[in-house]
């Protein structure tokens, strides 16, 4: 070890300085434990980094950087590990599966039985331009939309099998 480091003696620097150094972490951390951390990481950097500090300067600004550094890797670490990882939407089950197939079937049913209360409701068209789609008067769409509906409401209420017959 070179013969300037002889005169870096970290006990005396930690009991010289530490209080403002721990001010200057607790400033950054806003947490008193993580200042404590922040400052013990500091001064072991300075001890692992001694021999490039400059016997003839003043210890305390080296110190502050270095403490000031090792606050911010600590916020930065804290924040990371306290950021919930979003879990993964759960896999649908089979039976989840089935339903949904089920379901859209029995949509693709109704469109192809009902075409008018699926250009009302689905398309959001009004009842002229249904009529017009579909080539009927608009007495008759609003039948065959009004019949839709009933389809459905039916199918709702405990008998599913009404929705696709056609």
């Amino acid at each position: 070890m070179p013969s300037h480091l002889e005169g870096v003696d970290i006990g005396r620097w930690y009991e010289r300085f530490a209080p403002a150094l721990r001010g200057v972490a607790a400033s950054v951390t806003r947490n008193p434990d993580d200042a404590d951390d922040s400052l013990h990481d500091a001064f072991l950097a300075a001890w692992a980094a001694r021999d490039r500090f400059d016997m003839q300067r003043d210890p305390l600004p080296w110190l502050a950087t270095i403490a000031h550094r090792k606050a911010i890797s600590t916020v930065k670490r804290r924040s990371r590990a306290a950021r919930p990882v979003p879990a993964a939407p759960p896999a649908p089950s089979a039976a989840d599966i089935a339903v949904r197939r089920e379901s859209e079937r029995e949509v693709r049913a109704l469109v192809h039985a009902e075409p008018a209360f699926a250009l009302r409701t689905l398309g959001d068209l009004s009842l002229r331009d249904v009529g017009e789609s579909l080539g009927v008067p608009m007495r008759t769409a609003a039948s065959q939309i009004r019949r839709g509906r009933e389809r459905v409401r039916t199918a709702l209420t405990g008998n599913p099998a009404r929705l696709i017959e056609v």
